[in-house]
């Protein structure tokens, strides 16, 4: 007799104040899917504010690592479903989007009659962040729309899945370096650039970022604030004269925290989508 298949996922209970830091948390912890469930779904007292936020993993051994990173600063649990792939589910809320003037951003399932005058850009984020329907992914790719005019040599830090560096290299920058601290999503950052046929000029692995040689016409670092804050002399060092800094992963909360630690930048642009924020930085005028 044939056993059904389990997979496996973590619950987690939040508040409306912690929804979005906790949405990218699960995502950076390698999940799926996410599914948000409120007091109306789940047929709560109207008296209670929390969210359910359910996020489904590839297997046991990646969703119980989430689980002990999250359940000291969260009321999480670890469930299973049968016979429902995860991994396939979570698709149907992940279609083509617009990005900008040129930008249309879709995954490889997809097939999209909107594309005249777009620049396609075709991502299976896996278990890695960056499928772009989040808003930290979504503002920096606004940058890139906006910034890039072709020619430009990139750094992305916390490449998650390459959507960042592939969508630069579409939009005619010369080169792409991405790095990440994930082995799988270098591996998936890699499969991504040959799908979308940029694989000669993308380069990912998990090389430490203070151990980059070179510089850069354009840093991206879509990350947590407090990496950002402490690794601010590693990133701006990787400026190239002319060149400029994307910031992402900011809590609107946390403005004061990046203002402080990159006071010697000067700050072109801020961007705001809901909750959270990016900028775009250029190093002071000597």
């Amino acid at each position: 007799m044939s056993r059904s298949k389990r997979h496996p996922f973590v619950s987690m209970r939040v508040t409306p104040e912690e929804l979005e830091l906790a949405q990218l948390r699960l995502w950076e912890l390698g999940a799926t899917g996410l599914e948000e469930r409120d007091r109306t779904t789940l047929g709560l007292g109207s008296d209670d504010e929390r969210v359910t936020l359910v996020a489904s993993f590839a297997n046991d051994v990646v969703a119980k690592r989430a689980l002990d990173e999250v359940k000291e600063d969260f009321d999480a649990e670890l469930s299973h479903l049968a016979d429902v792939d995860w991994a396939v589910e979570w698709r149907r809320g992940f279609g083509p989007q617009r990005i900008g003037r040129r930008l249309l951003l879709q995954p490889s399932w997809e097939t999209t009659d909107g594309a005249v005058g777009r620049v396609v850009v075709t991502i299976d984020p896996e278990n890695a962040f960056g499928s772009g329907d989040h808003e930290t992914t979504r503002l920096v790719l606004g940058v890139l729309d906006h910034r890039i005019r072709g020619g430009e040599r990139l750094l992305d830090v916390g490449c998650g899945s390459g959507v960042l560096s592939i969508a630069a290299l579409r939009l005619g920058a010369t080169s792409a370096v991405g790095v990440d601290i994930d082995e799988d999503a270098v591996k998936v950052a890699s499969r991504n650039a040959r799908l979308n046929g940029v694989d000669v000029g993308f380069e990912a692995s998990t090389t430490p970022l203070a151990q980059m040689e070179g510089v850069y016409d354009v840093v991206l670092a879509n990350i947590e604030t407090r990496v950002l804050v402490d690794e601010v002399d590693e990133l701006c060092s990787c400026i190239a004269p002319g060149g400029f800094l994307v910031l992402s992963g900011i809590l609107r909360e946390e403005y004061g925290a990046i203002a402080a630690a990159y006071a010697s930048m000067h700050l072109v642009e801020w961007l705001e989508e809901n909750a959270w924020c990016a900028c775009v930085m250029e190093p002071e005028a000597p």
